[in-house]
């Protein structure tokens, strides 16, 4: 059984990894394009969306990971400390934030000059949700 708790830890440290390397890919881009003549925008803007498919996959492999070793390694959710719960409050503000940017990116791509406006601040709140959901693993589990 020790392999398959080995297996499910790696594969959520590699949600994790996903999810972060798409926060911080997507921080660089931006200053990127923000720079960028109106030709190199252009095409540096399909980065974007599609790196944010590796983030929602990163965090559904923590979500589908998450629950499968709190339920074999700690026997549920009641042996969980306050920083775990906390650690919660910020996964699910990531994952709603998620959500909410992935119904924009589909707005902005039809031109919705709005919703495009309205996902730096949204990525910015995710990249901060994703670093207190981090810290709070930590504490939680050390």
């Amino acid at each position: 059984m020790l392999w398959f708790y080995d297996l499910l830890l790696i594969g959520h440290f590699l949600g994790l990894a996903m999810g972060f390397a798409a926060g911080f890919g997507n921080m660089v881009m931006m200053g990127l394009i923000a720079k960028a003549k109106a030709a190199d925008a252009v095409v540096l803007s399909r980065f974007p969306p599609a790196i944010a498919r590796v983030s929602n996959i990163g965090l559904v492999l923590l979500w589908i990971t998450g629950v499968i070793l709190v339920l074999i390694r700690w026997n549920g959710l009641a042996s969980l400390s306050v920083m775990f719960w906390i650690k919660m409050v910020a996964v699910v503000a990531l994952t709603g934030l998620a959500i909410v940017m992935h119904r924009l990116m589909g707005r902005a791509r039809k031109g919705d000059i709005r919703a495009a406006r309205q996902m730096p601040l949204l990525g910015r709140l995710a990249g901060v949700s994703a670093l207190m959901a981090l810290i709070f693993a930590v504490l939680a589990f050390h």
